[in-house]
């Protein structure tokens, strides 16, 4: 009575270029929401390890997933354990207030240019 998800042949899985992440945003029409888009771009980059969206995150991301997840074999205690830290990310990247405001090509953050003033003693 399950729903078949990330295997062959499975609605919810890989589609094209989309990774299972991907195909269940545009699934449920989701894409509208930014930080649902930009967490996609980052699961797309660990999960298929093409580094199409190039972001800086999926390193880190996917070194923290795997090291919370390690030795775990039930699917609903991994997610128990993971889920935390994909809600702060959701969160950080859908505030107004995003202090890792990304670059217009939406890969890197950027770097806030340092003033060539003189400083004041």
């Amino acid at each position: 009575g399950g729903i078949a998800f990330d295997m062959y042949g499975a609605d919810l899985s890989h589609h094209g270029e989309d990774c299972t992440f991907e195909t269940m945003i545009k699934r449920f029409r989701l894409a509208d929401d930014r930080a649902l888009r930009r967490l996609a771009e980052i699961v797309h980059d660990i999960d298929l390890g093409d580094s199409k969206f190039d972001r800086a995150e999926a390193a880190g991301l996917g070194a923290i997933v795997r090291g919370l997840t390690e030795g775990i074999d039930d699917d609903r205690q991994r997610i128990a354990r993971v889920l935390p830290v994909f809600d702060g990310l959701y969160r950080l990247f859908g505030s107004a207030s995003n202090a890792v405001e990304e670059a217009k090509d939406g890969k890197r953050p950027r770097k806030r240019a340092r003033s060539k003033a003189p400083r004041r003693k």
